[in-house]
């Protein structure tokens, strides 16, 4: 496991990282989220010793980071770095010549080893083939591929996606899962949520220099907030408990209901649901369209209407107590507690 305890850096007066503390375990990929400029390279340079921490620790397998030579060379035979840019990582010629560089120089050079990793990396045939002249998504796979041939525990990758087009996103997702599955533990800097809700195990957020975030899902609403680059529909669903107050109906296009309790309530109040079948699911199929849609259920499916929510381009608000208008105290919670509204709960003005 690679663990950050209480970490600080700053590039002269600028405080980048304050106080983080993350883990990234073998076996799992740990996505990394945030807005351009958070700070998240710098936080990935602190994994290999590119960066030395002003204040805190790197721990590696239960062992403290050194910064001496020969701690900084185990380091990085444990700890793969995979740069946003592989013009910065490519130091050789031809592509063979790049791939033995880093195992020739630690003295574990393995030909047949090497010419596996490029095999499996979809590069075979290309170990002749100049550098400068591949694609950006093969200089990506090139890049890769130097760094597996070290043998490390765990890969850190810095915005993997950057400049490649969409055959080369799908072989970079294979390629990471394929890693997973062998074992090594990930960690993927991004601020494309689609990616990384594809590919991601367990994801943080780093925000104003600390994570603030920590956990197995993230939802669109949370991502927007913290600046997270989203193709979030400007749809919403408005979640109403059936003990709860039902909003003014004019203010949506749509009307869900999902569960007896529910429909009873509806039908006290007068109110036609246009949606009655499949509630959850077509509501959200209506607000991906950019829809608003009030949907009512039984207080007991509130968890299960989040939970679900987690796979949707959508906004979600539980509104419940009162009527959902202006004048009204709005109360937002996230489970950061830093970056905005996770949901919002909108309740009785005192």
């Amino acid at each position: 496991m690679i663990e950050l305890r209480d970490v600080w850096f700053s590039y002269g007066d600028r405080e980048v990282l304050k106080g983080v503390n993350m883990r990234v375990r073998k076996g799992e990929i740990a996505i990394l989220l945030g807005r351009n400029g958070a700070g998240k390279s710098t936080l990935l340079m602190h994994l290999n010793g590119l960066l030395k921490p002003k204040k805190g620790e790197v721990i590696v397998d239960g062992i403290r980071v050194g910064y001496d030579r020969k701690s900084l060379i185990k380091l990085r035979r444990a700890v793969g770095f995979v740069f946003q840019n592989p013009d910065d990582q490519i130091v050789a010629p031809t592509v063979w010549q790049d791939v033995v560089f880093g195992p020739e120089n630690l003295g574990m050079r393995d030909d047949d080893r090497i010419k596996e990793i490029l095999r499996n990396l979809g590069l075979e045939r290309y170990e002749s083939r100049l550098c400068n002249s591949l694609s950006g998504g093969e200089k990506k796979r090139v890049a890769i591929a130097g760094v597996l041939a070290m043998e490390p525990e765990f890969i850190i990758m810095d915005e993997p996606t950057a400049g490649v087009d969409g055959m080369g996103l799908k072989e970079i997702l294979k390629i990471v899962k394929n890693l997973k599955e062998s074992g090594k533990g990930i960690l993927i800097s991004t601020h494309d949520l689609d990616f990384a809700k594809t590919i991601g195990d367990r994801f943080m957020i780093l925000e104003d220099g600390r994570i603030i975030y920590d956990g197995v899902f993230v939802d669109y609403s949370l991502a927007e907030n913290c600046g997270i680059r989203t193709w979030l529909s400007e749809g919403e669903i408005v979640l109403v408990p059936h003990d709860s107050s039902i909003p003014e109906t004019d203010d949506f296009d749509f009307i869900a209901v999902m569960g007896k309790s529910a429909r009873e309530k509806l039908e006290r109040e007068g109110i036609e649901p246009d949606i009655n079948t499949a509630g959850m699911e077509r509501a959200f199929l209506r607000a991906i369209g950019g829809a608003r849609v009030m949907l009512v259920c039984s207080r007991s499916m509130i968890e299960v209407v989040k939970r679900e929510a987690q796979a949707y381009p959508v906004k979600l608000t539980i509104c419940d107590g009162v009527e959902c208008h202006e004048g009204q105290s709005v109360h937002s919670w996230s489970r950061s507690g830093e970056c905005g509204a996770h949901y919002t709960e909108r309740t009785e003005s005192n």
